[in-house]
């Protein structure tokens, strides 16, 4: 078992990696947590196997704790503020009181939507975070941002999925990322996650030397970690939890503007991949459309090499950069081209919604190097608009 601690000024807490640690989560309850909770709200993911949420169920329910459990299949559909209230209802009906804490067990998308509960719920309860995909335990349950999307309609009438708009920043109290949970995930959602390294891979040099060689080390255990191999993915989830750490503890809100540093540094490929996917008819293999729509991995995977194509119409980097970075998706089966995109300018104005956007003007994170990026306030329309070219099939 491996641990990394997450060092804020305000609030220090520990993030547990490896199999089994799920059954340390009754255990914190009792003796971590501050207080003896006399409730706990658990909101699980379907997609979970059920033996995984019973056994934690079960061993908190032996210590004395009421456990109120709700299952959620989660969607960008339902990440909205129709489920947060809906379950803020139920949060209220269980006796739930301050001390008592709400526990999210499944991906990124139940991660946040229990974060956002037990941050609106009497103003703040404990979160538990307990990932159980490869994307959350290397980036989303780390952190705390939480929230949910908006589904709004332009003035020509069409729907839009806003990602993210609504939301809080609340540290969970502690994380507990299970390796063996992965055994259970699809292939498709498994390679989703990389995804995520990959993008902690491209601004890890940035963030510290230690960090600087993490897309070299991906690669030369790319094999193993295809594989999935036990061994190889903690290792991986504990370099990347690592850089996500020391990100958020130089920057916890987002509040640093400058260029090279900063926790908008994580948004790297997202303003792309955001526009990508939300647009649900979308698939990973333009010869498969009943893989519509993007996976939120796949569309990042997709937003990173847009996002470098604009770096270098920009002249911020060179064509090795690009070329490193496809090489390294195409090792772990991730889209570089995506099939059926709507023109170029409407892809631009889906991206002008991005809450990276200040004022009128787009915010985009684009490499300067291997392993390196900025943020670039107002960038040339070409740029993106190249960018977003260069992922088309």
């Amino acid at each position: 078992m491996d641990a990394v601690k997450v060092n804020l000024p305000s609030h220090e807490y520990k993030v547990t990696i490896g199999a089994g640690a799920l059954g340390r989560v009754a255990t914190f309850l009792t003796t971590d947590l501050g207080s003896s909770p006399q409730h706990a709200f658990v909101i699980a993911d379907s997609g979970v196997p059920r033996s995984f949420v019973d056994s934690v169920v079960q061993a908190i329910g032996a210590n004395g704790c009421e456990v109120r459990v709700e299952t959620l299949t989660p969607s960008e559909q339902d990440k909205s503020v129709e489920t947060i209230h809906e379950l803020l209802k139920q949060v209220a009906l269980s006796g739930h009181t301050r001390a008592d804490p709400v526990i999210a067990i499944g991906g990124g998308v139940v991660g946040d939507i229990a974060g956002f509960v037990a941050a609106s719920y009497q103003r703040g309860v404990p979160v538990i975070q307990c990932p159980t995909t490869l994307l959350s335990m290397v980036d989303a349950s780390v952190g705390g941002k939480t929230g949910v999307n908006l589904s709004v309609e332009s003035s020509n009438g069409e729907q839009s999925l806003l990602k993210n708009l609504v939301g809080a920043f609340h540290q969970p109290r502690g994380v507990f990322a299970d390796i063996e949970v992965l055994e259970s995930l699809d292939e498709r959602y498994r390679v989703s996650g990389l995804a995520e390294c990959v993008k902690h891979g491209m601004i890890g040099a940035g963030v510290g030397i230690e960090h600087a060689g993490l897309m070299d080390w991906m690669l030369e255990h790319s094999d193993s970690i295809r594989r999935f191999d036990p061994v190889t993915i903690q290792e991986l989830v504990v370099r990347n939890v690592s850089i996500k750490a020391d990100v958020v503890v130089a920057d916890e809100r987002e509040s640093i503007e400058a260029k090279a540093g900063g926790r908008m540094l994580l948004n790297f490929g997202h303003t792309f991949g955001h526009a990508v996917e939300t647009i649900g008819d979308l698939s990973p293999d333009a010869s498969r459309p009943e893989l519509a729509p993007l996976h939120h991995g796949e569309a990042v995977a997709l937003g990173m090499m847009a996002a470098c194509n604009a770096g270098l119409s920009a002249g911020l980097c060179s064509q090795d950069v690009v070329d490193g970075l496809k090489k390294v998706l195409e090792a772990f089966n991730l889209p570089t081209r995506v099939g059926g995109l709507p023109t170029t300018l409407k892809v631009v104005e889906r991206m002008s919604h991005d809450k990276k956007v200040s004022g009128k003007a787009l915010r985009v994170i684009l490499p300067t190097g291997w392993g390196k990026c900025e943020i670039i306030n107002d960038p040339d329309p070409e740029w993106i608009m190249d960018g977003i070219d260069s992922i088309r099939a």
